[in-house]
């Protein structure tokens, strides 16, 4: 069979290189230079600067994404690391001497003694969670079934509750709230909108100490997180050369103009230039409202999934600061990726932020360190920085084009409330906005990291009212993320190769 894949970003690599696996005919059109999308780098003089996942879960040995790498014959070099918090008003620095698993619960409880009692309660929660996910991962069979579900029953009651409504339960004061719900701006996601299990799941105390020990009775039992040496770009390169290798072709610096349909079934696709390419199999990925409105067309979609199509929301955009400096930032730092918390009211912050309103950094912000595992990416003694914050793809007063290099400045000071003199020491300085990411991704609204997490919100499913036609990324069914674009992009490669037996 012949397969036309529209974007070669990690999902339209990863369905690519599944279906030249077994043998299939691929052909993978992208508007862009270089295949990954927002896995490519970013360049500003002798500078490289990654801008799409920071610090990843999921990719180490034996965990989901390394698996699925491994088909393909795949095998990353990674480096397990961690990351610190900073909210307004109190620090979460992993201690110098490891203090075990669970030193930021003894933290918590000496600087909020009256959420003692309860920090105990959630850390109970929290291991029955991380048994959940455990079987969760592990390769599907009746015994993993099983196991899955008695897990999951002795947490069956806070799986009613919002991500607000779960902290309230554990947790009187707001600041100890929002340290467990803060990571839920960066999916733009208000806690009182997403399910409650989100909380333990993008919690993970691996993710803030290295040293945690994964495995339990001798078996991978908890996720790590890490780096890819050498960028994140690896894993776009390397699945472009398995394709490329195996008989696929990845054309680039091309643009899919429409998905050609008859009978209601893909039929192949017309590109820009107007050459048309026939197929048995297409699939596109981006933005659903793209794909679907313009390259698509409405008219061969049934209600329903045009309704889903009305209702889902993607995330917002990101404002990013890629600067080249002459000091080591993860030296005074302590660490290659801070979270920097200005705000412990989270719903206000997405409230404004969906309004198109800036918060110009107050809200918070991070500082990421790339040349920490990719020390190339920064000549001898030189080292990469980015700041960046998520932002409105749309600004309700002003414009990008016109106001970054104020907004960037702006970025700039706060950071150097963490490191000191930064804005003497910049070598090169690059600013990524909205109006950026719409061109790169192919969007008309940029949204960086896929789809807010709302609870019960049904995202465009994979498989699509046209025949053979299907869709992937992270506006698809699976969301955003490394593992779930990927993941998503395989388990959608296999439902059409089960639907066309």
């Amino acid at each position: 069979m012949k397969f036309a894949v529209a974007g070669a970003g990690l999902a339209g690599l990863v369905f690519g290189a599944m279906a030249v696996k077994d043998g299939h005919e691929v052909i993978i059109y992208d508007k862009n230079s270089t295949p990954g999308g927002v896995l490519a780098l970013c360049e500003a003089g002798d500078f490289r600067f990654e801008q799409g996942p920071l610090l990843m879960c999921d990719l180490l040995p034996d965990e989901p994404m390394s698996n699925l790498l491994a088909e393909f014959g795949i095998h990353l070099d990674l480096m397990r690391a961690d990351r610190n918090v900073e909210m307004p008003d109190y620090s979460m620095h992993r201690p110098e001497k490891y203090e075990g698993p669970y030193w930021r619960r003894e933290r918590l409880k000496e600087l909020f003694p009256d959420d003692a009692a309860g920090l105990d309660e959630y850390y109970r929660f929290y291991d029955k969670m991380m048994r959940v996910r455990y079987n969760l991962n592990r390769k599907q069979s009746v015994g993993s079934v099983i196991s899955l579900i008695a897990s999951f029953l002795p947490v069956a009651r806070y799986s009613r509750m919002t991500a607000q409504e779960l902290v309230e339960h554990f947790f009187h004061d707001e600041k100890l709230q929002a340290l467990y719900t803060g990571i839920l701006a960066d999916y733009c996601a208000d806690p009182r909108e997403v399910w409650g299990l989100a909380v333990p799941m993008t919690n993970l105390e691996t993710g803030f100490d290295d040293r945690i020990p994964l495995e339990k009775n001798g078996k991978h039992y908890l996720g790590g997180f890490g780096y890819v040496r050498g960028g994140c770009q690896k894993i776009a390169e390397a699945l472009s050369d398995y394709i490329t290798e195996n008989g696929g072709v990845i054309k680039l610096n091309t643009v899919v103009d429409k998905v050609l349909i008859e009978n209601g079934k893909a039929a192949g696709v017309l590109l820009a230039d107007g050459t048309r390419e026939l197929a048995d199999v297409v699939a596109g990925s981006g933005s659903a409202a793209d794909f679907f409105g313009k390259t698509v067309g409405l008219e061969h979609l049934n209600s329903a999934y045009r309704k889903i199509l009305e209702t889902y929301r993607p995330m917002e955009a990101v404002f990013m600061v890629h600067v080249g400096v002459d000091f080591d930032p993860a030296e005074v730092l302590g660490t290659a990726l801070c979270y920097c918390y200005g705000s412990y009211n989270l719903s206000k912050a997405t409230e404004r932020l969906r309004s198109g309103r800036y918060h110009d950094g107050e809200d918070g912000f991070l500082l990421f360190v790339p040349s920490y595992h990719a020390p190339e990416f920064a000549p001898p003694g030189m080292h990469c920085l980015t700041v960046y914050t998520v932002a409105p793809d749309t600004l309700l007063d002003g414009d990008w084009e016109r106001e970054k290099e104020k907004y960037a400045d702006h970025l700039l000071e706060r950071a150097e409330r963490y490191l000191p003199g930064l804005r003497q020491h910049i070598i090169v300085k690059k600013i990524m906005t909205a109006a950026d990411y719409r061109e790169m991704t192919h969007m008309s609204k940029s949204s960086f990291g896929g789809t807010v997490p709302v609870w019960h919100q049904k995202n465009p499913p994979h498989k699509t009212p046209v025949r053979d036609l299907w869709f992937i990324g992270q506006q698809s069914e699976n969301g955003g993320g490394l593992w779930a674009v990927s993941g998503g992009a395989a388990a959608a490669y296999r439902k059409c190769m089960r639907n066309k037996r």
